[in-house]
């Protein structure tokens, strides 16, 4: 028998404080790809709006698969939105404030 396997105590251990659970982590900073996309939408939207193909053109990305993970990327963060089903209803959403780490009362 190997020791810390066997048992759930070592598995509950390893996960930290409450099980893993109800442990909030800040949101990963943006990463250099992410920056680019949003500052293209800038850019594009202050003019005509950009098309999915404008934006991978713009950011090196050749696969509007990949333009358009980025830009669910970003709007799981909040950062942009769309007013339709297509990414060309696209609308720049104004950065949220990232709230301070530490314990929060319910």
């Amino acid at each position: 028998m190997v020791p810390g396997r066997a048992g759930g105590a070592a598995t509950a251990h390893r996960r930290g404080p409450a099980g893993g659970r109800g442990v909030r982590r800040q949101p990963r900073p943006l990463t250099a790809r992410q920056e680019a996309v949003l500052a293209v939408i800038r850019v594009w939207l202050t003019e005509h709006g950009p098309t999915v193909r404008e934006i991978g053109a713009r950011v090196g990305l050749s696969s509007t698969s990949s333009v358009a993970h980025q830009l669910t990327q970003l709007e799981k963060r909040g950062l942009v939105s769309r007013t339709g089903r297509d990414w060309s209803t696209c609308v720049l959403r104004e950065e949220q404030p990232v709230r301070p780490s530490g314990l929060r009362s319910r």
